[in-house]
């Protein structure tokens, strides 16, 4: 006996309360979380529940937050050296950390191996201590770093976290691309004025061409800059490195000042925004 139109059209709507239903709970996390805009816009069956996701999927990476905007003077916090605090605060650098990956796909730039171009790096065995990914470190800088993080451990057990290192004309031009394209002021990060001016000069001319042409251009500016020996970034320079110190308590900060101090030739600067030390190496 076939069953009764308004039978089936109950037995229809059973069947559609748990993808609504999900769509709800979808809804109020992301109302809870402030993402109320343009909610119309969001596929919300196709977020990822505990325990609903498809087999051999997983929630994406959570995208790096931007580095702060604001800077502040960095505080010498020790150097191996002998150098008075005047010449530590000459040659303190600019907290320009590398834009994340996810910044770089905002602001429209083609992966690095898109460019037709490889950053330069020098075999050397992987290190204890970790190395964010895109950090270029010279094989002579790798082995004195090495020597500190074996100070470090022995007197805390815990390694070195390596998030910036020497770069080349090109990855300095990306990062200043991605920054200026994301709209952070890049005359309030760079103490050279006259330098950031120049690149950004040669990035407004370009400004209407693809992104890779526009960072070639930028690069080409920077490239002659070094060339008459103006370094806009300190990470220009072969021997400069930031290590992460934001989770290091008061002890292990300590243990880093005693373990570089230990290797000698390396001048090392706390910045504050974001939180890290800088080292020049020599």
């Amino acid at each position: 006996m076939p069953t009764p139109p308004t039978r089936r059209a109950a037995a229809q709507e059973r069947s559609l309360e748990p993808p609504r239903r999900l769509r709800a709970l979808a809804a109020a996390l992301l109302f809870a979380a402030g993402c109320t805009d343009r909610l119309e816009a969001i596929d919300l069956p196709s977020i990822g529940l505990p325990g609903l996701d498809p087999p051999g999927t997983s929630a994406p990476a959570a995208p790096a937050s931007a580095a702060p905007r604001a800077t502040s003077a960095p505080h010498a916090a020790g150097a191996a050296s002998a150098a008075p605090r005047a010449a530590a605060a000459a040659t303190r650098s600019e907290c320009d950390e590398l834009p994340s990956e996810e910044e770089e796909r905002r602001a429209q730039l083609p992966p690095l191996t898109a460019l037709g171009k490889a950053v330069p790096t020098e075999p050397w065995a992987p290190p204890p201590y970790e190395v964010l990914p895109g950090v270029t470190l010279p094989a002579k800088i790798a082995a004195k770093l090495e020597r500190i993080d074996q100070g470090y451990a022995r007197r805390t057990r815990e390694h070195l976290v390596i998030t910036s290192g020497t770069r080349d004309a090109n990855r300095q031009a990306r990062a200043m691309f991605t920054k200026l394209r994301l709209g952070e002021d890049l005359l309030q990060l760079y103490r050279n004025k006259a330098a950031v001016q120049e690149i950004k000069k040669a990035y407004q001319a370009n400004s209407r061409k693809p992104p890779e042409q526009v960072v070639a251009a930028m690069e080409a500016v920077i490239q002659d800059q070094i060339d008459r020996g103006i370094y806009v970034s300190a990470h220009l320079r072969r021997g400069a490195v930031d290590v992460r110190n934001r989770t290091m308590s008061a002890k292990e900060k300590r243990a880093f000042l005693e373990s570089a101090a230990e290797v000698g030739g390396v001048l090392v600067l706390e910045e504050t925004t974001p939180a890290h030390y800088h080292l020049q190496i020599d």
